[in-house]
């Protein structure tokens, strides 16, 4: 899970700033479509990393 989640964030990220060079534009509604994208997997990565830190923690 961990490394489909990292391949997937870095994937999204190099469409994010491909988008943004075509288009010219950070806010592009395109642009920002994918980096809401990018925000939602971050999130789930980063919850993912809590919780086996806190396991690690009690052990």
């Amino acid at each position: 899970m961990e490394s489909y989640l990292q391949e997937k964030i870095e994937s999204l990220r190099f469409e994010m700033n491909d988008r943004a060079c075509k288009l010219g534009s950070l806010t592009h509604e395109n642009v920002v479509l994918v980096s809401q994208q990018l925000d939602r997997y971050i999130f789930i990565y980063q919850k993912l990393q809590r919780k086996r830190y806190k396991r690690k923690q009690s052990s």
